[in-house]
């Protein structure tokens, strides 16, 4: 067995990080080095066959830091008759996939039981294992979901946050907020819905960053095969 770090350390640009939510901290954030958030979960294979996530996800990060520093340079940009659109893009099934792993990561020997299913509290089942490890895809509504609503502001830092969705015993779903962008895993086999203003964008989704009224550049998180493109303004 390894340790594996339940938040990828790739994420953060410090060795320290705040931290809250565990039973050690649950009411009080608390500093601690990212080497000391830590769980034996997996053996060394298993947890070295996963390290594409932790790749995916420090590289969706630096994405998303991208398209910060672009909106913040161009909105100090005299007005121009037309940007440059620029087009950065995330690779969505090994992301979703990161989003899996993590919530796994943090739950796993706890409470609730992950995912749909009558297996024992604090255990996974095999589906979701095999999701992660990319040996099946999420099917039938299951899987990654972004939160889009009119005037939607973000936040965006390194930080991760997340809410689990819990029905009865069973752990079936959870929100993150990854650097600003809010996200929900699906782990059930069905299409996941809320209510209020906000629309829930399925997998292919493109995030339009328009500066001063004009498109000016675009965060695309794609690659599932079979699935239409829908586009969210994030940021005017």
């Amino acid at each position: 067995m390894t340790g594996e770090h339940r938040v990828s350390k790739g994420l953060f640009a410090t060795d320290e990080i705040m931290v809250q939510g565990f039973h050690w901290c649950l009411d009080v954030p608390k500093k601690i080095g990212l080497a000391s958030l830590v769980a034996n979960i997996l053996c060394k294979r298993h947890n070295n066959a996963l390290s594409e996530l932790d790749a995916a996800a420090s590289d969706a990060f630096a994405v998303f830091r991208e398209a910060v520093r672009l909106n913040h340079v161009r909105q100090r940009i005299k007005r121009q008759p037309m940007w440059n659109v620029q087009r950065l893009t995330i690779d969505g099934p090994r992301l979703e996939r990161w989003f899996l792993k993590t919530l796994i990561n943090v739950s796993f020997g706890g409470q609730w039981t992950i995912g749909p299913g009558s297996h024992m509290a604090g255990s996974v089942s095999c589906n979701l294992v095999e999701i992660a490890f990319g040996r099946r895809p999420f099917e039938n509504g299951a899987g990654m979901y972004t939160i889009a609503a009119a005037g939607q502001q973000m936040v965006s830092e390194d930080r991760v946050t997340i809410t689990p969705l819990t029905q009865g015993s069973n752990l079936n779903a959870a929100r993150f907020n990854f650097r600003g962008y809010s996200i929900f895993l699906n782990l059930l086999p069905e299409v996941f819905g809320m209510h209020g203003d906000a629309n829930l964008l399925h997998r292919n989704v493109t995030h339009n960053w328009r500066v001063q009224g004009r498109l000016s550049h675009a965060v695309l998180i794609g690659g599932w095969p079979d699935v239409s493109a829908k586009s969210a303004n994030v940021s005017k």
